[in-house]
C-alpha cells in the first residue's frame, strides 16, 4: 500500500508485473476486504469496503500483465510467507517500496486455506490483537468444510432409539462424500448420509439388517439444498428441498429384522463431513471426506454449531464456493462450460496434472465442426486445431522432452497469432507453432474439460478417451473460467484438486561400516537404525594425510536432521496417569523445536516439552483446559543442560540445570492424564498432526543424551527412528559427508542460459563430488574436487568446459573452510575460490543452452545415474554450507536439512575442525 492504494506486484522470472487498484484508498480506518490473484502473466486485484458508506459496494477488477516469456512462480517448501512487512534479513525485491504495515488484519487466506495469523513461525516488532473484522450476517451457524476434514458432536442429551431426526442444510458440488455418519461401538447399530454420484443416499442397521435408499435426482449443482432424516423404528423418511425453487424430493427407506431402536451410547460421536483416519467403521460408508457448505445442523432438535466443537479439522465459518477454478476427475466424466471464439491474438491456458499417459483434457463436440482438442497420447501432449473441412492442424510435445504424466504440475498455452498460425507453450519451454488455412476466427460452441456426454460423444469423428486427473486455472484473453458456473458436469470434482504429485522416499540410510573387533563390544549400544552419517574409523587411500577421525559421542542422538526427525517409545499408559517423571540432557543453539510430545488420540489429553525462544517450556491439558510455562532462562548455547519435569495430579514442575524452575497447575478438578501410550522425542512422525500446541512442530536441531522415565525407557533400542543422527564431541554449523553418499537437493533444475553457485566446503578427502546436474544425453554442470585440484565444468551439448583451481601448498588438506564461486554465464565458466579467479570458454558460442530438467546432487550422486559434466564418481568427505543457486536475480538458498533424499550425510551438525 502506497498513498492509501493497493498495488499487487508479481515476478515469474520475466520482469515485473504491477497493478494497482485505482478506485479505493483504504486508509480511511475502515475494514476492507482485498483479493488478488496471479494465473500465468495475469495479475488481478479487487478491494471491497466492508465498512462505511461504500460498504457492500462491488468493485471493478483491476488486471495487468507481466512480461512475457516466463509463466511459472518457482517457490517451494523452503518459501516464506511474509505478513504485515519484511523481517530486516530478508532482501526484499527493488519493485517493492515499503516493507512495514500499520493497522489491523484478519480472515487470511492463501489459496483458499486460511492462514491463522497467530500462527506464525517468526516475529519482529509489537504485534497485538485487533478488533474483529466485519462477518457476512448470514454466515452464523454455517461452516465450510474443504474436503480434507470432518467435525464430530457429541450425541444429543435427548435420545430415544426409537426415533431419530436429522436436519440441516447442503450446498456442494462433492459426487462422493460422507454427509453424516453415527455408529454405536461395537458397530451393530449405525446410520450414514451421504453422496453418491451427487446422489443423497441413507443406509442405517438397527442391529437386525440394513436399509438403503438413494434419491433419483443429482443434489450436487452449488445450490442450497435443506435435508431432513426422519426415522420412526425401522422406517426411514428423507426429504430435500431446493431452497431456491421449493422443488422437493422423497424416498423411503426400510431396514431388515425385528429390531427397532438405533442404541447410541452419550459418549458415542456424530460425524459430520468425514471421519478420522485412524478407527473402524461400517464397510457400507465412504471414506471420501466432503467439500462444501453445512448449516442449521439439529439432530433429535438439538442444534449444533461445528465450530464448537472440541474435535474438527478443515472446517471455517462461512460459505463460499462461488469463483472455483480447479476441477478433478477420478472416474469419467465431464465439465461442460459456455462457448469461446478462437480468433486472432486469442489465448488460452491452463494448468492440469495427471498419472495417466492418455486422456483428453479438452475434447472436441463433433465431425466437420471447427475446434480444439488437447490430449495425452501415451505421453505425447498433441493439440489438435479444426477448421471445419480441412485436415486438423497439430502440434505435438513429445515425452522426451520430460514427461507430462508424473502427478506435478504443468502449464499449457495456446496463442492465435497473426499471419494464419497457432502456437503451443508447455510449461516455461520453447513454442512450438503450426499453421492455420486462414485468419478467419473459429467458434467453440460448446467447450467441454475432461470427456464429453455419451450422447455427444456418438456425433463425434473420435472415441471418448476421459482424462483422470486434475484442470485448473483455464484462462481465456487473461479472464479466469468460473467452474462454478458449469452448463453441465457429471463425476467432475469442481473446486478440488487433490495432490497426485508422488510422495518423496524417505531417505536412504547406510549400512553401518564394519567395526575394528576391539570397537565392537562397545556398539552394542548402538540404535537399532543407522545414523545418516556415522564418521568412520578407516581412512581412504584418497584421505588427506592431515585428516583424523571425528570424535563421536556414546549414547548421544542428533536430531532435527530434517523437520520430522524423531525416535517413539511404546509405554503403558497407566502408569502416567497420576504422576509422570521425564528427565534427560540436552545440547542445542536453536531458538526453538519440538523435543518431546505425547497425547490422547484426539489431543485433548497431551505433555509437550518444547524450546521456545531458547528457552524450555512445559504444556499439558488434563482435558479441562491447557497449562504452560516456561523456565526464563537460555539453554539454546550449545553446551549440556539438564531438564526434568515432574507432574502429580494437578501440579507441575519444570526444572533446568537442578537450579532453575517453572511451577504449574491445570485448571479446574482434572487430575488424570489420559494418552495413548506412545512418546515422540525430538520431533514428530510426518503424517503425525495436532493443533494443541502452536507453531513449533518441527524437531528440534540438537542432541539429547540420558533419557529417562518412571519407567524403563532405552534410547538405544526405540520402537522407531527416522533420521536421528549420532552426536559429535564438538560441533559448528554446517552439513557432514561420510564419503558414501549424496543428497538429493532439488527435485527438477533446468540451468538454462546463465546460474551462479555460492558454496563454502572444508573436506578430509582429495577428491569428490561437490555438485552435479545433468540430463541422460550430454548436457549438464559439475563441481568437484580431482586430485586435489577444484574443476567446475559446463557441457551445453558442443562439449565441456572447465574452469580450473590448483590450490598451493596443502591445498584443501589444510582442515579450513574454502569458499567457490561458480559462474556460468552462456558459453563461459567462471570459478572464483577463495578469492582467485579462473576462467575458460567454449569456441562454439552458439551453443549457450544447458538443457537440463534433472535433480540437483551435492557431495555425490546414485548408483546408474549419468552425470556428463563429473570427472569423478567419489563422493565428498568433509563439511559444507551455505549452498546458493543464483538466476535471473533470483536466489536459492539449499536446506540441506529440507533434502528429499538424504544418504551418507547429516544435516545442521558438523564435527568442528582440529585445533
Amino acid at each position: 500500500m502506497r498513498k492509501g492504494k493497493v498495488s499487487f506486484l508479481w515476478d515469474v522470472g520475466s520482469g515485473v508485473g504491477k497493478v494497482e487498484y485505482p478506485h479505493l484508498t483504504i486508509h480511511d480506518g475502515s475494514w476492507h476486504r482485498i483479493e488478488a490473484y496471479r494465473n500465468g502473466l495475469n495479475g488481478t486485484i479487487s478491494v471491497y469496503p466492508l465498512e462505511g458508506t461504500k460498504a457492500g459496494m462491488m468493485p471493478t477488477p483491476a488486471s495487468a500483465n507481466s512480461p512475457s516469456a516466463y509463466t511459472i512462480l518457482d517457490v517451494d517448501q523452503n518459501a516464506y510467507l511474509f505478513v504485515g512487512g519484511i523481517l530486516g534479513t530478508v532482501k526484499k525485491a527493488d519493485a517493492v517500496r515499503t516493507t512495514t504495515f500499520t493497522g489491523c488484519m484478519g480472515e487470511t487466506y492463501l489459496d483458499n486455506k486460511p492462514i491463522g495469523l497467530w500462527n506464525y513461525r517468526e516475529r519482529q516488532g509489537d504485534c497485538k490483537g485487533c478488533v474483529v473484522s466485519p462477518q457476512r450476517s448470514d454466515s452464523e451457524g454455517t461452516v465450510q468444510l474443504d474436503g480434507e476434514g470432518y467435525a464430530a458432536v457429541g450425541r444429543p442429551t435427548r435420545w430415544n432409539p426409537n426415533i431419530s431426526t436429522v436436519t440441516f442444510k447442503f450446498r456442494t458440488f462433492s459426487s462422493e462424500a460422507l454427509l453424516m455418519y453415527l455408529a454405536t461401538t461395537d458397530m451393530k447399530d449405525f446410520m450414514s448420509l451421504e453422496l453418491s454420484e451427487g446422489k443423497v443416499k441413507v443406509t442405517f442397521d438397527l442391529g437386525s439388517g440394513v436399509g438403503t435408499a438413494t434419491l433419483p435426482s443429482r443434489h450436487n449443482d452449488g445450490r442450497w439444498k435443506s435435508l431432513t432424516m426422519a426415522r420412526n423404528k425401522k422406517q426411514a423418511t428423507v426429504t430435500i428441498v431446493d431452497i431456491d425453487s421449493g422443488a422437493e424430493e422423497k424416498i423411503v427407506a426400510t431396514s431388515q429384522g425385528s429390531a427397532t431402536g438405533l442404541n447410541l451410547k452419550e459418549n458415542q460421536k456424530i460425524y459430520f463431513g468425514g471421519l478420522p483416519t485412524i478407527g473402524n467403521y461400517r464397510s457400507e460408508v465412504t471414506l471420501k471426506r466432503y467439500a462444501g457448505c453445512l448449516g442449521d445442523i439439529e439432530v433429535s432438535r438439538t442444534p449444533y454449531n461445528l465450530l464448537s466443537s472440541s474435535d474438527y479439522t478443515g472446517v471455517t465459518k462461512g460459505c463460499s464456493i462461488e469463483n472455483l477454478y480447479t476441477v478433478s476427475f477420478s472416474k469419467p466424466g465431464y465439465m461442460e462450460l459456455a462457448g469461446l471464439s478462437f480468433a486472432l491474438a486469442t489465448e488460452i491456458s491452463l494448468s492440469f496434472s495427471t498419472l495417466t499417459d492418455t486422456g483428453t483434457i479438452l475434447p472436441k463436440r463433433r465431425r466437420r465442426q471447427s475446434g480444439e482438442v488437447i490430449m495425452l497420447n501415451k505421453g505425447s501432449l498433441e493439440v489438435l486445431v479444426f477448421t471445419g473441412s480441412h485436415s486438423p492442424r497439430r502440434v505435438i510435445r513429445r515425452p522426451e522432452q520430460g514427461i507430462l504424466h508424473d502427478g506435478r504440475e504443468h502449464s499449457l498455452r495456446i496463442e492465435r497469432l497473426a499471419g494464419r498460425s497457432f502456437a503451443v507453450q508447455v510449461d516455461e519451454e520453447a513454442k512450438r507453432e503450426a499453421g492455420l488455412p486462414n485468419d478467419q476466427p473459429m467458434s467453440l460452441e460448446r467447450l467441454f474439460l475432461g470427456g464429453i456426454p455419451a450422447e455427444v460423444e456418438q456425433t463425434s469423428n473420435r472415441a471418448n478417451v476421459p482424462f483422470q486427473g486434475c484442470i485448473w486455472n483455464l484462462m481465456v484473453n487473461a479472464v479466469l473460467s468460473d467452474f462454478s458456473q458449469p452448463v453441465s458436469f457429471e463425476n467432475a470434482e469442481i473446486g478440488q484438486c487433490p495432490n497426485l504429485a508422488p510422495i518423496q522416499p524417505l531417505p536412504v540410510l547406510p549400512e553401518e561400516e564394519e567395526e575394528p573387533e576391539e570397537e565392537k563390544e562397545e556398539s552394542k549400544s548402538a540404535p537399532p537404525t543407522p545414523a545418516p552419517a556415522t564418521p568412520s574409523p578407516g581412512l581412504p587411500t584418497d584421505s588427506c594425510a592431515s585428516a583424523v577421525p571425528s570424535a563421536v559421542l556414546e549414547k548421544a542422538y542428533q536430531f532435527g536432521l530434517t523437520r520430522n526427525s524423531h525416535m517413539s517409545f511404546a509405554f503403558d499408559d497407566t502408569k502416567v496417569r497420576e504422576r509422570l517423571i521425564l528427565e534427560f540432557e540436552l545440547r542445542t543453539k536453536e531458538e526453538s523445536g519440538l523435543v518431546l510430545y505425547m497425547a490422547r488420540i484426539n489431543h485433548a489429553d497431551f505433555v509437550t516439552i518444547q524450546i521456545k525462544e531458547g528457552q524450555v517450556c512445559l504444556g499439558y491439558d488434563l482435558g479441562h483446559g491447557n497449562t504452560s510455562g516456561c523456565v526464563p532462562f537460555s539453554i539454546n548455547d550449545g553446551n549440556w543442560h539438564k531438564i526434568r519435569m515432574s507432574r502429580s495430579k494437578q501440579r507441575a514442575v519444570l526444572m533446568v540445570d537442578g537450579r532453575y524452575s517453572k511451577q504449574m497447575i491445570s485448571p479446574k478438578k482434572a487430575d488424570l492424564l489420559d494418552v495413548v501410550g506412545m512418546l515422540y522425542v525430538g520431533g514428530l512422525p510426518q503424517n503425525y498432526t495436532t493443533k494443541r500446541i502452536g507453531p513449533i512442530l518441527y524437531s528440534i536441531n540438537g542432541c539429547i543424551r540420558n533419557f529417562k522415565m518412571d519407567f524403563n525407557l532405552d534410547m538405544a533400542a526405540p520402537t522407531s527412528s527416522h533420521m536421528v543422527g549420532r552426536c559429535f564431541v564438538s560441533t559448528e554449523t554446517g552439513t557432514y559427508f561420510d564419503g558414501t553418499g549424496f543428497l538429493k537437493a532439488v527435485a527438477s533444475y533446468r540451468v538454462g542460459l546463465d546460474v551462479s553457485i555460492e558454496l563454502e566446503f572444508r573436506t578430509s578427502r582429495t577428491s569428490g563430488v561437490l555438485l552435479a546436474v545433468s540430463n541422460q544425453a550430454n548436457d549438464g554442470l559439475g563441481l568437484e574436487i580431482n586430485q586435489g585440484k577444484l574443476l567446475f565444468h559446463v557441457d551445453n551439448g558442443a562439449g565441456r568446459i572447465t574452469a580450473e583451481h590448483q590450490p598451493e601448498g596443502e591445498g584443501f588438506c589444510d582442515g579450513k573452510w574454502h569458499s567457490v564461486t561458480a559462474n556460468k554465464l552462456r558459453h563461459k565458466v567462471e570459478l572464483v575460490v577463495d578469492g582467485e579467479r579462473s576462467q575458460a570458454e567454449s569456441p562454439n558460442v552458439r551453443s549457450n543452452i544447458c538443457d537440463t530438467n534433472d535433480p540437483i546432487y551435492v557431495g555425490g550422486y546414485p548408483d546408474g545415474v549419468r552425470q556428463a559434466a563429473l570427472s569423478t564418481s567419489t563422493s565428498f568427505r568433509g563439511c559444507m554450507r551455505n549452498l546458493k543457486i543464483t538466476k535471473a536475480s533470483k536466489t536459492m538458498e539449499v536446506h540441506f536439512n529440507k533434502a528429499l533424499e538424504i544418504k551418507g550425510a547429516q544435516p545442521l551438525s558438523c564435527p568442528a575442525a582440529a585445533a
